[in-house]
């Protein structure tokens, strides 16, 4: 019998994997660059760490742009450095670097990653796995374990990642502590808790470093008390800032064409200027809502007591699609429906407006079902946090209706499809984001209900940076109006759409919508019995009613008799 010498050689049989004490020939110029890759963090950086490059879908070694060079000199000479950058700057790649430089490095290490969530510090570290696997087996300690939160080298040293809601961190003997995305860590009172454990314990080594990297998020969170104490000079961090102009590339007219993609310039000023803004951002500012206000006109129709309000009558010739956002149902949040019309997307009106305080989700799902037949089936966008989900399932799966878009949810759930949108910081934070570019910046939409319209005056930007409404007031219809121009993102629409034009900023402008068969509008005024209506074309219409707790439905000849058929020999 012979050895397997490759089991030996590497853990669990991978070749980019030297298993621990693996027996290695070093040839003298190997040595060399060893040594220099220890005493020289930069030479290791741009002779050694792989990225992926995106553009060429390829791995390649890193080229540090001179920023760069100068942030990873400041995370290697200092042991507390707090970093706020621009979108897009590349500091989470200056973190794993300096991490896996030096875990490779020095003996006995324990690096620790925590990120705003779980799946970013697992990214993260991955980065680091794929970063280390690539580097040639000369240049690596031996590995001891290799897992998805945590990997150790036969050196002693340790990298894993933590989150501020366990304990794993607490207790530890870190030597590295690595934050990143601190500004969007929540909640901020677990926050503050992990702070306060875990830093005393880093702060009394003299060699223990903590590195912190974050964008901005608003003024009320522990990143900006940090950085404005390290500004002051007040809490021995060394600080580094990069603006969107220290990125080669970058120029006046890349700088406006962001502003327009963004919405505001005032997203602009945090996300790439790295401005800290106060609270209280209105969505949409005290001009353009006076302009926004003489088109708010009172609504054509009146139904459901009030809830249910009409502007524009359905039309088979145009393209509609709704948002919906559910509420409990107890007299506090309101569920609402809002339907707008896409057919012209310089040219988007809100048509339809439900919103009812009081109705359960079982029932509302029932009211978005027939609502959104009235409008000949459109694709809609429904939040599934908590009791949303109840709408959703009931709408996919009860019901049998096609045109629920899922955006953000998991593969399945209970072995069927997680349908609708799941709603979290960075997916609220993107349709923020795309409500203000159509509605502020490129100003094509039309909102012709003055309570959405002052809903979203009231909604703004809040001191930990997430947007809802100002304290006391309310945010429903301005939430179920941002998931039904949600669906005019691109990633959404391409899949239900074909896409004629693009603008400058890669928003869709003309689009045509796939064959999903003969769209059916059903009458919004049959389903009702005591309604208000304001200029039908037929104000005397009898009510024909589909089976939801109404009066009793029409006889068949009476329905054909309504609808213009007269008796065989009349």
């Amino acid at each position: 019998m012979t050895k397997d010498t490759n089991k030996t050689k590497y853990y669990l049989g991978n070749p980019n994997l030297p298993a621990a004490e693996a027996q290695i020939a070093y040839e003298p110029w190997m040595l060399k660059d060893m040594a220099k890759s220890k005493q020289n963090l930069l030479h290791f950086a741009e002779n050694f760490f792989y990225i992926i490059n995106p553009e060429k879908g390829k791995k390649q070694v890193i080229k540090l742009f001179p920023y760069q060079k100068q942030i990873l000199r400041t995370l290697r000479d200092n042991n507390k450095v707090i970093l706020l950058a621009s979108r897009q700057c590349g500091k989470t790649t200056l973190l794993t670097i300096y991490a896996l430089w030096v875990a490779c490095f020095n003996d006995y290490q324990n690096i620790v990653i925590v990120a705003n969530k779980e799946a970013t510090a697992i990214e993260v570290f991955r980065r680091i796995k794929l970063a280390y696997e690539e580097l040639p087996e000369w240049l690596k300690p031996g590995v001891i374990s290799f897992a998805t939160t945590a990997c150790e080298f036969d050196n002693g040293s340790r990298i894993s990642i933590s989150t501020t809601t366990g304990s794993a961190a607490r207790g530890m003997t870190i030597t590295t502590l690595l934050l990143d995305e601190l500004a969007f860590i929540e909640p901020a009172s677990i926050l503050d808790d992990f702070w306060r454990s875990v830093y005393p314990t880093i702060s009394r080594s003299s060699t223990a470093k903590v590195l912190i990297a974050s964008t901005p998020n608003g003024t009320g969170n522990l990143f900006y008390k940090l950085f404005d104490g390290a500004e002051k000079g007040e809490n021995g961090f060394v600080y580094e800032r990069v603006r969107w102009y220290d990125i080669p590339g970058r120029d006046e007219t890349w700088k406006q064409n962001e502003i327009k993609s963004m919405g505001s310039i005032e997203s602009f000023l945090q996300e790439y200027e790295t401005v800290f803004l106060e609270s209280g951002e209105s969505s949409i500012d005290s001009e353009l809502f006076a302009q926004m206000q003489l088109l708010c006109i009172e609504p054509k129709i009146i139904l459901d007591d009030g809830n249910y309000k009409i502007w524009n009558e359905p039309d088979p010739s145009r393209v509609y699609v709704a948002g919906v956002d559910v509420s409990e149902g107890v007299g506090a949040d309101a569920s609402v429906i809002q339907i707008l019309d896409i057919t012209d997307i310089k040219d988007i009106k809100q048509v339809a407006v439900y919103h009812n305080r009081n109705i359960p989700p079982l029932e509302f799902a029932n009211k978005v079902h027939t609502i959104l037949l009235n409008w000949g089936s459109p694709l809609a966008l429904i939040e599934r946090n908590n009791c949303g989900a109840q709408v959703v399932d009931r709408l996919a799966f009860d019901v049998g209706y096609e045109k629920v878009v899922s955006y953000g949810a998991k593969a399945a759930l209970r072995n069927r499809p997680q349908m609708g949108m799941i709603a979290h910081t960075n997916t609220k934070y993107k349709g923020v984001m795309n409500m203000r570019y159509f509605v502020n910046e490129v100003r094509s939409v039309t909102i012709q209900d003055l309570n959405t319209l002052k809903e979203m005056r009231d909604f703004v930007r809040h001191s930990n940076g997430t947007w809802k409404a100002k304290s006391g007031y309310h945010d429903d219809r301005v939430m179920s109006f941002m998931y039904a121009l949600y669906i005019l993102e691109k990633e959404i629409t391409e899949r239900y759409f074909d896409i004629l034009e693009l603008d400058d900023h890669g928003k869709p402008m003309s689009i045509e919508p796939m064959d999903f068969g003969v769209a059916t509008f059903e009458n919004a005024t049959s389903i009702y019995n005591d309604f208000e209506v304001v200029g039908l074309n037929n104000p005397y219409m009898t009510p024909i009613v589909f089976g939801m707790g109404y009066s009793e439905q029409l006889s068949e000849m009476e329905t054909l008799a309504a609808e213009g058929w007269k008796p065989y020999g009349h």
